[in-house]
């Protein structure tokens, strides 16, 4: 009689530690494809920030160049490029040399425009040759942030 006794307990214990592992189981894959979930999410919303601000950063360097060379308001806010590096070195990794890039081209813009103001201060006008450099400096702040985008949008359906 002990022996059926013994080979019930047996089962039963079998069987409890069968669905004591299958919850534990089941909680980690859950909580492992939530994780996945909410970090994807993160991720879309930072990119969807990042890109947001790099056409601002467009959007501040004509009002900088409004201001300094054409007499414009004054620019008060100070530059989203400060934003977008953070996001691509916090966040987005994967786009930091698309974002390089469009540093390298910021700062061109930047000198650009102080170029035109030496201009200004030396003869009261912006020099020809000076004006004429502007939409090649403006392409490759253009073609910089499209980079940005489209890398963005690869990483948002991957």
């Amino acid at each position: 009689m002990p022996e059926p006794i013994f080979s019930q307990i047996l089962c039963f214990s079998a069987g409890a530690v069968t669905a004591i592992l299958s919850m534990w189981l089941g909680s980690l894959v859950f909580f492992r494809l939530l994780e996945r979930r909410e970090q994807r999410r993160l991720l879309q919303t930072q990119l969807a920030e990042l890109v947001s601000q790099a056409y601002e950063v467009e959007q501040w360097l004509r009002r900088l160049r409004s201001a300094e060379l054409m007499n414009g308001p004054p620019l008060e806010e100070s530059s989203p490029m400060n934003h977008v590096n953070m996001i691509a070195r916090l966040f987005v990794p994967e786009l930091r040399a698309e974002v390089k890039r469009l540093n390298g081209a910021v700062i061109a813009f930047e000198t650009w425009v102080q170029q035109g103001v030496a201009d200004k201060r030396e003869s009261r006008s912006v020099t020809k040759a000076t004006l004429e450099r502007y939409p090649a400096i403006q392409r490759t702040v253009l073609d910089s942030i499209t980079d940005i985008s489209s890398k963005a949008e690869i990483l948002v359906r991957k």
